[in-house]
This record gives C-alpha cells, structure tokens and sequence, in this order.
C-alpha cells in the first residue's frame, strides 16, 4: 500500500480508549500491528479508498439480531428467516 523504502518516524496521537481498543481488535483479527492498521487506514483515506469486500460491501454493518442469545448451540434457518421477516414488516 505504501513505499516500504520510505523512512518511517514516530509520532504521537490522543485517541480515546474505545477507539484505540477497537483498532487493535481489528489488528488482530487481520494479524496486523496496531502501527500497521492505522497506517494502512491513513494512506487509504489519503487515496480515497474504501474496503469493500467480495460482495461489494463497504463494512459498515448492524446487527439486526443477535441469535447467539437465543441459543449458543445454533439456530434452525427456518426461525431466523422468521426473524428476519419480523424485521421487515
């Protein structure tokens, strides 16, 4: 994403702590540093790109219903469409 050639040097930001443990969830889960996300987020804004994923999907999700509360051990597909209709109307 960005020249691995180019100096690096080290500054220093305030973030919330909300935020700051937000990234580094996301990190981990992308096996990356906390350094790397947020600069592979800052040279993305800078190019004006966004993630999209295989369905063209930006990310930007809500959890309509969170089924895991119901029942740890799964769920029939017939209740969750049943939900998910709920929803709808």
């Amino acid at each position: 994403m960005y020249d691995i050639c180019m100096s690096s040097k080290t500054i220093n930001i305030s973030l919330p702590e909300e935020l700051l443990k937000k990234i580094d969830e996301i990190a981990k889960t992308e096996y990356s540093s906390r350094s790397d996300f947020i600069r592979d987020s800052l040279v993305r804004r800078i190019k004006h790109q966004r993630v999209v994923d295989e369905w063209g999907d930006d990310g930007e999700w809500e959890t309509a219903v969170d089924f895991r509360k119901l029942n740890t051990s799964g769920v029939p597909a017939t209740n969750v469409l049943k939900a998910l209709e709920k929803l709808i109307k």
